[in-house]
């Protein structure tokens, strides 16, 4: 596409201050009809995502903080998967895009009425660790700009006042956004002129050129420095798979690592892609006779409560693995402290493989459990 990249200018030597006008334009020129991004809230730092329709609501807009509360993937698609006849940009990072294109496939949610906006990923901490580094003093969405998209070719490896970046960050390799209509470019650009808009479809194109940013050009370093990042990312990844592996790779080892959990279903719950309307776990199926559970404490002489711990782990990996986007959010909801997302994100990786399957990645391929191919996985299944 011609003149596909804009600048988007600082406002008043501010970074984060020249995107909330850009957003502010998209509602002012009509553009869009309301913006989807993340909002602070009442304490300093903390953001949850909001719709918007108020341009003067945007001087609040934190599209780069490290408070990452939920994955908005689902949000996204619970605006959009019937239509409203207004048009919505939407802000997301690149794993909750990515979750976003796997509920499309699903029916879940449609791009049809929406801009999707990416940039290239802040990273994120957990909950328990926000307070930590927002403790170091006021909140500077400038300064933690800077630190994370300064030319760091380990951008989430940074110590954060004590705090570092979540596992799910460190190890991601997929952190600069696809799928989308417009990008913002942070990595590789010269931030005291601002942030580059890329604009990656037609409708993306439309919007750029109807917000006039100056133009500008993705920088030269832009590519080698992608490599350097999601190589930094591979290497951590490997050591965590090969981490976890070590951890769990027997009954009684998975057993163990489960032993905190308290059956509350946080990780479901804030999974984007456990896509389910209803939940077998929530049905008649488990709701057991108090007889049952005298009688299997009278066949073990003990029997741990609540039931089925390690069954419900079992049961969600087999049925999410091939389409988790590996954003953490599973650990980051567990009030157990359980490292579920390495686990996860270890039987992810192998039926991801097996299938050869991105989730995300392709929005004209199916989901692995949507097709069936006659000789698929053969050396599995034994048929010759």
């Amino acid at each position: 596409m011609k003149d596909r990249v804009g600048l988007i200018e600082p406002e008043e030597n501010s970074i984060v201050g020249g995107i909330r006008v850009f957003f502010k334009g998209l509602l002012e020129k009509k553009i869009v009809d309301a913006l989807f991004l993340p909002m602070g809230r009442g304490k300093a730092g903390v953001v949850m995502p909001a719709l918007v329709t108020d341009p003067g609501r945007l001087d609040r807009a934190e599209p780069f903080s490290p408070c990452f509360p939920l994955n908005s993937g689902r949000m996204a698609s619970r605006i959009s998967w019937r239509k409203s006849g207004r048009k919505t940009a939407v802000l997301l990072r690149p794993c909750e895009h990515r979750a976003f294109v796997e509920l499309v496939k699903l029916k879940q949610g449609s791009r049809d009425e929406l801009i999707l906006i990416g940039t290239d990923c802040p990273g994120a901490l957990s909950w328990k660790d926000v307070d930590g580094y927002l403790a170091g003093g006021a909140w500077d969405s400038d300064a933690f700009v800077k630190q994370v998209f300064g030319g760091n070719p380990s951008p989430f490896e940074a110590d954060l006042n004590g705090s570092g970046f979540s596992m799910a960050c460190q190890t991601c390799e997929h952190c600069f956004p696809e799928n989308t209509d417009i990008n913002l470019v942070l990595h590789g650009a010269d931030l005291g002129a601002g942030i580059l808009a890329e604009a990656v479809t037609e409708k993306g194109q439309t919007v750029l050129e109807a917000m006039t940013l100056p133009k500008a050009a993705l920088p030269d370093n832009r590519d080698d420095l992608k490599e350097q990042i999601l190589a930094g990312s591979a290497s951590a990844n490997q050591a965590m798979l090969e981490g976890i592996e070590a951890k769990t790779n027997t009954m009684e080892k998975l057993e163990t690592f489960f032993d905190r959990c308290i059956n509350c279903y946080n990780c479901r719950n804030m999974c984007p892609v456990c896509y389910c309307r209803e939940c077998v776990f929530n049905t008649d199926v488990f709701v057991y006779q108090p007889v049952q559970y005298l009688q299997w404490a009278e066949n073990k002489g003990c029997v741990k409560l609540p039931t089925d711990t390690l069954f419900y782990h079992l049961t969600r990996m087999a049925h999410m693995s091939h389409a988790c986007v590996g954003c953490g959010q599973c650990s980051n909801a567990c009030p157990s402290d359980i490292p579920v997302f390495e686990l996860f994100k270890s039987v992810a990786a192998l039926t991801q493989d097996a299938f050869e399957y991105r989730p995300g990645m392709d929005e004209d391929q199916a989901p692995p459990l949507a097709v069936f191919r006659e000789k698929e996985l053969e050396e599995v299944v034994g048929i010759s």
